[in-house]
């Protein structure tokens, strides 16, 4: 019953189409003896980018075709850009039943020991942790979440995750062909280290 309930909520419009919501929602914000005990929720700049996102949203419902949104943040050590990430990358996982989420970084190491480990902290911390598993560099639905989608639901699984994708910039074709009606989302973390090639 209280899983039926968490997924009603994170799978209802309001959520699916505000990140700002799912993040508010998501994680334990102000609560005694947790990582967040004082914070009270993103910080402000986070909170433009999780409202442009959702306007992006809104303003595509409009349209037939909507445009791809494309958004760069400017550097800064200890700002919060990788917590942004894992949020989008969570958010967009969480709401988006089958959907696909891709992320680069500018190097290897960046997307292992900075960008994914910033991920599994933040999904340690959501509310729906139990949805998902962290196996190297892919997060996908746990084995019981995928099981009762398809069978309750028919929506096949297959592509539901966030995957960590290396580059080669003498071989960008290997980059190209991933795409999913369910849904995708591209991130690149410290995308001014990445070739305009693999752009």
């Amino acid at each position: 019953e209280d899983e039926q309930k968490l997924m009603t909520s994170l799978w209802e419009p309001r959520m699916v189409n505000d990140p700002l919501l799912f993040v508010l929602f998501a994680f334990p914000w102000g609560k005694k003896g947790t990582v967040l005990e004082h914070q009270a929720g993103p910080r402000r700049w986070q909170r433009r980018v999780l409202k442009r996102v959702a306007r992006h949203i809104t303003e595509g419902k409009a349209i037939n075709l909507p445009k791809l949104l494309r958004l760069a943040r400017a550097p800064g050590r200890g700002i919060g850009k990788s917590a942004l990430v894992a949020w989008l990358i969570l958010w967009f996982m969480s709401t988006r039943i089958g959907g696909s989420v891709i992320v680069s970084a500018n190097t290897e190491d960046q997307l292992r020991k900075i960008t994914w480990a910033e991920l599994n902290k933040w999904t340690t911390l959501a509310i729906n942790s139990h949805w998902f598993e962290s196996v190297g560099i892919t997060l996908k639905p746990a084995a019981w979440l995928s099981d009762l989608v398809e069978k309750q639901l028919g929506i096949g699984t297959d592509y539901w995750s966030a995957d960590g994708k290396l580059w080669s910039e003498e071989n960008p074709d290997a980059y190209a062909g991933p795409h999913n009606h369910k849904g995708m989302m591209v991130i690149f973390d410290e995308a001014s280290g990445i070739p305009d090639k693999i752009w």
